[in-house]
């Protein structure tokens, strides 16, 4: 049985997953267990399929499952990941099977199935693409030089809307392989941001005055 800290991650997860499909005219979820420790996700919107043989012709479909199964270790150990509907895309196996590095998603227990289901719909759309990842190779031949798509075959993110409001929080947001970035996003223009590169100001030059006990600080007239 998981303990207390594994049920708040999958309640906290199963909250932020419902709130993600209001927000989303493209997603609808399932899920088994309360909380989930299983979800399908399915997308309304265009991606391509092609059947298995290469002559057939690339076409685009507008419903798409996919499964995320959270394992009993989880977070500790990523979801496993798979396509249930048929997607052509290079880092989409035959069986559908997707490793979250092919897809930059390099496993960290503070990823977010969120995070996780937006890189899934930009997949399907072909927003995103790793050719040198590639897992379907008929895919990767093809992506390489695409006839009569263009990409991406989707223009929607999963989220529509009017652009969320700027804080001058400042965030760190974790992309795959590649460490932390940092981004500050300021509210205001007369809030200083202060990071490694901000240059240290001069300090200020200090006088005595007539008064042998009293320190006076700050700039000469």
């Amino acid at each position: 049985m998981a303990d207390d800290t594994q049920q708040q991650r999958l309640q906290a997860e199963m909250e932020a997953m419902r709130q993600l499909e209001e927000q989303s005219p493209i997603l609808s979820l399932e899920s088994e267990g309360e909380p989930p420790t299983k979800y399908v996700v399915v997308f309304r919107g265009k991606a391509l399929k092609r059947d298995m043989t290469s002559s057939a012709d690339v076409e685009v479909h507008e419903l798409h499952r996919c499964e995320i199964r959270l394992p009993y270790s989880f977070p500790d150990r990523p979801p496993d990941v798979r396509w249930l509907t048929p997607l052509f895309h290079p880092n989409v196996s035959f069986s559908g099977l997707i490793r979250l590095p092919d897809i930059g998603m390099a496993w960290d227990k503070d990823l977010s199935l969120v995070a996780l289901t937006e890189r899934l719909w930009d997949m399907a759309r072909y927003a995103f693409v790793d050719l040198d990842k590639a897992s379907n190779f008929a895919a990767k031949s093809w992506a390489e030089n695409p006839t009569g798509v263009s990409f991406p075959v989707d223009p929607r993110p999963l989220r529509e809307g009017p652009p969320e409001p700027k804080s001058n929080i400042v965030r760190y947001e974790r992309r795959g392989t590649e460490g932390i970035a940092v981004r500050a996003e300021l509210a205001e223009p007369d809030v200083l941001y202060i990071g490694e590169d901000t240059p240290v100001p001069p300090m200020p030059q200090r006088k005595k005055t007539d008064e042998d006990d009293i320190l006076y600080i700050g700039y000469d007239d």
